[in-house]
């Protein structure tokens, strides 16, 4: 099913989350999009605040997914892998290396260029109601250790056009996972996997820890390979790679 998207574009908000939770739990339909050309508060994940300057994109997006809780997160795939097809047309493989980066990232050249975001809305009963997804990708500026869209291109680009084009690859690998499951988008990100088979260190609350990385598994989880041979499944964490103290 294609999502009938309906974007707002606002000036400046602190952050576009918050009023895309409050259209949530007010019953708007699946595919409100709130762009903002700026943002004073934006939040990535466990809180943490980044820099939202003039001529980037910024958006948050309402989708109503028909899964169970624990299958949410998945959509973290799902938009990593449509914001990956929209770059393709923007960035030469001949020239750069696009990976993304497990959990929410996208990375061309071993720096950030996009930061996904998921947040929840519960129903009274704990079920899924609605996520909001969002989303900044680094068109014309980024901060230190990251990287820009222009940088790479050296082409023009306008924000409004990348972003829907974001938006027909989002309801094209949002409507396969529906249909599909989570095992071809698996498969999609796994080709591009930042890392993959290389060492890794894990940032848990309760404890840190180094091995391989070995991939997701069926659910979305990290693999991670011990020097002991043993495995680790991650559900949530921070991870670092290379030699990382």
């Amino acid at each position: 099913m294609t999502i009938d998207w309906n974007v707002e574009v606002v000036g400046s908000v602190e952050s576009t989350q918050t009023p895309v939770h409050n259209k949530a739990i007010g019953g708007e339909e699946e595919g409100y999009v709130l762009q903002a050309l700026q943002q004073s508060g934006a939040r990535g994940r466990h809180g943490n605040k980044w820099d939202a300057p003039m001529g980037n994109l910024y958006m948050s997006a309402l989708l109503r997914p028909q899964c169970p809780l624990n299958e949410a997160g998945q959509l973290s795939f799902v938009v990593a892998v449509a914001l990956s097809n929209a770059l393709d047309a923007y960035i030469d493989p001949k020239k750069h290396k696009k990976t993304l980066k497990w959990p929410n990232d996208v990375f061309v050249d071993g720096l950030k260029l996009s930061g996904i975001l998921l947040e929840s809305n519960l129903q009274a009963d704990g079920g899924l109601d609605s996520i909001v997804l969002g989303v900044g990708v680094n068109i014309f500026k980024a901060p230190e250790f990251a990287i820009f869209l222009q940088d790479i291109t050296k082409k023009p680009i306008y924000v409004n056009v990348f972003r829907d084009e974001f938006l027909t690859s989002l309801s094209e690998v949002y409507s396969l996972w529906e249909n599909k499951g989570f095992a071809p988008i698996r498969e999609a990100w796994l080709k591009q996997a930042h890392g993959l088979n290389e060492a890794m260190t894990v940032r848990l609350p309760s404890e840190t820890f180094k091995g391989t990385f070995g991939g997701v598994d069926e659910t979305g989880a990290l693999l991670v390979q011990l020097e002991d041979g043993t495995q680790k499944t991650i559900q949530a964490g921070d991870v670092h790679f290379g030699d990382v103290a």
